[in-house]
């Protein structure tokens, strides 16, 4: 190309059409090449979800000392007896040990050997395995001390950590760069078709005077609030005879007073208060999220949409259980439904903030060779028609 050649003549279709292959073929290529750390990350995140969700079934059948106050072994033997609460808190047991544990390892492995040069890699899943062998100790210390609450709520609040550590490195994967491996570009054609592509905008924007989005910040603060309120559940849980203190909702008890008038009843409604602040806000974020995506469907906002919309739900059909386990005497199934949903609403806030504060591997592909990710869209959605 001449170097009188218009920018228009730069930008021109034809020139995206000729990169549109090149970038199809190099997300394939990405794809492909970092499949394994992929697929390891989520497989993590799903079974320690799993496993907190079966270690809350645990808890709300008190099976915590299924197998006689005994660790690792379960009533002095391998293989535990054929009862209840043995089989349950052996499967916990069994799920950490054999799934969770070397899922955790073999990803800090591939990480090691393919990804210590890239920190947003390398970082999470050297934490994950430090958390995974404080949980174990920790789990051995909550059963030989026979389930004092302050070290099971310690307990449920590194396994939450470590699920939020998980979801940051399954984040980071799929967001990991591949530039090293991208062909060389024409610089001198590709850089000046930047300039000009900055420079337009630059043009249409001016004036606008619009403030950085604040929403990935939000998402964050969020994320933090929502742990917060977990172990502030927990806390209740721990707290002998503070989860049955209140037989009502949304008030404490029958007389229509505001106010608890035990110590057991302000532990209760502390958490339903926090737990209505928070709830507010994480519906705010989800709003803000929904925004957000879609102002970006064409570089990662599909997802932050997607999570957004299911995460709002799954919060209005937690507080629809919480409130009918308090209505229905604290019954087994919901309790560990709502643990569940309280884990899930948890996982959902820390991936929007995460989404929220990195960008799609496939946009460096595409930022390097001097195009827009619309463009590169348009000219994808041409060829498949």
């Amino acid at each position: 190309m001449e170097p009188g050649a218009s920018s228009d003549e730069q930008g021109s279709p034809g020139r995206t059409t000729l990169f549109t292959n090149e970038y199809l073929v190099l997300r394939a290529e990405l794809n492909e090449r970092h499949r394994w750390l992929r697929r390891l990350a989520l497989a993590s995140v799903l079974a320690t979800f799993a496993l907190i969700v079966l270690g809350g079934v645990v808890r709300v059948t008190g099976s915590g000392l299924g197998c006689g106050g005994e660790w690792p072994l379960c009533d002095g033997s391998l293989i535990p007896p054929l009862t209840k609460e043995d089989i349950i808190e052996y499967s916990h047991r069994l799920v950490a040990s054999a799934i969770v544990g070397p899922l955790i390892v073999a990803t800090f492995l591939v990480a090691v050997f393919r990804y210590r040069r890239i920190p947003s890699v390398i970082m999470p899943s050297s934490v994950a395995v430090v958390f995974l062998l404080a949980q174990g100790g920790l789990g051995g210390v909550t059963v030989l001390t026979e389930l004092p609450g302050h070290v099971v709520a310690a307990h449920l609040a590194l396994a939450q950590a470590l699920l939020g550590c998980l979801i940051w490195l399954t984040v980071s994967a799929y967001r990991v760069k591949d530039s090293d491996r991208s062909p060389p570009v024409e610089s001198e054609v590709l850089q000046a078709t930047q300039m000009s592509s900055m420079e337009s905008d630059a043009g249409s924007d001016k004036g606008k005077a619009e403030r950085p989005d604040t929403f990935p910040r939000l998402a964050v603060f969020t994320a933090i609030a929502t742990y917060f309120l977990l172990l502030s559940g927990a806390y209740v849980t721990a707290t002998t005879g503070a989860l049955a203190a209140c037989s009502h909702w949304p008030l404490c008890d029958g007389s229509g007073s505001l106010w608890p008038s035990t110590n057991l009843e302000l532990v209760h409604m502390l958490h339903r208060v926090v737990a209505a602040l928070i709830g507010v806000l994480i519906l705010y974020t989800m709003f803000r999220a929904f925004r957000y995506g879609m102002a970006r469907l064409s570089s990662g906002g599909l997802w932050i949409l997607f999570i957004a919309s299911f995460g709002g739900a799954l919060l209005l059909t937690q507080v629809i259980i919480g409130a009918a386990a308090i209505w229905s005497n604290f019954p087994v199934l919901l309790r560990a439904y709502h643990i569940g949903l309280a884990t899930a609403v948890w996982g959902l806030m820390a991936a929007v903030a995460l989404l929220s504060r990195s960008e799609p591997a496939e946009q460096d592909i595409v930022l390097r060779r001097g195009l827009t990710v619309d463009e590169v869209q348009n000219s994808t959605t041409s060829l498949d028609t």
